[in-house]
């Protein structure tokens, strides 16, 4: 009878994420063949190319980014510096607004 490997929920996670990240580099590199074959089509009226470099088409690295969790923690930090920038915009109008008081 055949034996079964159990593995651990990290281990599991960790090889659903290297199978999407195996998949998500075959079609990068199915896209950086398409890319090449830009040359025969894909310019506009003036004869520019439409697609400039492959991250036009699919960004990959926000794909893998994706997968392994790196982008929520961008995202956070995004969302961190935003309300942070929010902060300092209304310091500097109550601020403004304070001078205004005591100028007049």
């Amino acid at each position: 009878m055949e034996q079964v490997e159990m593995l651990t929920m990290d281990e599991l996670r960790l090889r659903e994420q290297a199978h999407e990240l195996r998949s998500i580099d075959k079609q990068e590199l199915m896209t950086n063949f398409a890319f090449e074959s830009r040359m025969v089509q894909g310019a506009d009226e003036k004869g520019n190319y439409v697609v400039k470099k492959p991250s036009d088409i699919v960004n990959y690295t926000k794909i893998r980014k994706k997968i392994t969790g790196e982008i929520a923690e961008d995202e956070a930090k995004v969302s961190h510096l935003k309300e942070l920038s929010e902060r300092a915009k209304k310091a500097r109008e109550e601020a403004i607004r304070e001078l205004k008081k005591g100028g007049n």
